[in-house]
């Protein structure tokens, strides 16, 4: 029977004077997609569903402040040893445009600008002198019985994350330091078929009459086939105190079990991997995580894979997350900077007075793994002027004890002095750095 929407939805729409595009109709008896607030989405071809805001969107902000801030970041780490390798993830529309339905284009949506959009982000980066990694193109080369993202959710499936885990491999290998790093061979096993969450899913569910395709893949495990010794019993996804050669940071699309993004990683270029991902932890959370820890500190790996989906804004939270990254990312923080504690240990006052400190520079405040979350830094002028600026850290990332606020967004004359609290008091008197960015210095 066909089956024909609501007559209610239709009245209202009308009403309302605002009517979406027409849908063909729906092979699970889904209706209302598209107006589901919080996720709306369209069916597209063989099961699959996209999201009309992310996976149909075209133009993602990549402004060319974004470019130069990734590429101070990559200077910063280089000059310590470590090559930052950037992985935009595309949207599931330009990684598998065959499974897109006609009311696409009803959207607006242009798969040759879209494609376009994506390659150009990738060009301006490497013009920067940024190591990126084609994802895109890398996908397309899943087969079509084992697709690159699943039908009814955003995330990529074992096979989108093998094929993408092959292009990095290709980027690593291609770098000048890789000859010299020792290899241990991998080999990732497939084991059995399993069903990962999907909230998408569940949402997409209840607009639809029969059951959505799910979440499911071929999962494997990596296991190292080599007896090379590395001279410290390196674990694959351990947590000892050892170097490894690579540090992998992002999102659910690495921290998810189900898809073996870092083993497949290790497999193909054949050299240890740390996932440093965390699921809920959007653009920054990993990087900042992992930037400001001492593991990162103490032992710096030789390549460092950023994973984030091309939608995630970078300049979304302003110039604070990319310059705290770059700041933890050299070895710049080398002013120790008078600071009293007052008030027991709930506030710290540091002056500023004296130090030639200005825009480009950003201050560490060291709270000795201080547990608190939200940092507020409450700057005062000459004149006697305030202004507060606070980092707030996700319940999902480590609790690190080390911020850092570029000195951005004060007076022409800078600040005279500064207040830092917590929502908590400090655990002990914190350090307290002045970091003079490589901006500053090539001026």
């Amino acid at each position: 029977m066909k089956r024909t929407k609501p007559i209610g939805a239709c009245v209202i729409a009308t009403l309302l004077g605002w009517a979406a595009p027409a849908m063909a109709e729906s092979n699970y008896g889904c209706t209302g997609l598209e107006r589901n607030h919080e996720l709306p989405s369209i069916e597209g071809r063989d099961g699959v569903f996209f999201r009309i805001n992310a996976d149909l969107r075209m133009n993602h902000p990549f402004s060319d402040q974004t470019v130069a801030y990734l590429a101070e970041l990559s200077q910063a780490l280089a000059e310590n040893g470590t090559t930052l390798i950037y992985v935009p993830i595309p949207t599931k529309s330009v990684t598998m445009p065959g499974h897109l339905p006609d009311a696409a284009a009803l959207y607006g949506f242009d798969l040759e600008i879209a494609t376009r959009v994506h390659d150009d982000i990738l060009e301006r980066l490497t013009a920067a002198g940024v190591v990126t990694v084609d994802a895109r193109s890398a996908m397309l080369q899943a087969p079509e019985d084992d697709l690159a993202f699943f039908q009814a959710d955003f995330h990529w499936s074992a096979s989108g994350a093998r094929e993408t885990a092959k292009a990095i491999a290709d980027v690593i290998s291609a770098q000048p330091d890789y000859a010299d790093l020792p290899k241990v061979a991998f080999e990732s096993e497939p084991r059995d078929v399993q069903i990962a969450f999907s909230g998408m899913r569940r949402l997409l569910q209840s607009h639809c009459l029969d059951t959505l395709p799910e979440a499911e893949t071929m999962t494997y495990e990596t296991v190292q086939t080599s007896a090379v010794d590395l001279g410290g019993g390196l674990d694959l996804f351990g947590d000892g105190a050892d170097a490894v050669p690579v540090a992998l940071a992002g999102t659910s699309f690495s921290d998810s079990p189900i898809n073996n993004f870092p083993g497949f990683i290790a497999e193909y270029a054949e050299l240890e991997v740390v996932n440093y991902a965390i699921t809920g932890g959007n653009q920054y959370g990993a990087m900042v995580s992992f930037l400001t820890s001492a593991d990162f500190q103490e032992t710096r790996p030789k390549f460092l894979i950023w994973e984030n989906p091309i939608y995630n804004n970078l300049a979304q939270f302003g110039d604070q997350p990319m310059r705290e990254l770059i700041a933890a990312a050299g070895r710049s923080c080398t002013v120790a900077l008078p600071a009293e504690v007052t008030d027991g240990l709930d506030r710290l006052t540091v002056d500023l007075s004296g130090h030639d400190l200005g825009p480009e520079d950003t201050l560490l405040v060291d709270t000795n793994r201080s547990l608190g979350l939200t940092t507020d830094f409450t700057f005062q002028s000459a004149d006697g002027l305030t202004r507060t600026k606070t980092i707030v850290r996700g319940e999902r990332l480590t609790r690190t004890g080390r911020f850092y606020m570029p000195l951005s967004g004060l007076w022409p004359e800078g600040a005279a002095s500064v207040a830092v609290s917590m929502e908590r008091p400090f655990s002990s008197a914190p350090n307290v750095y002045a970091c003079t960015s490589i901006r500053k210095e090539d001026s």
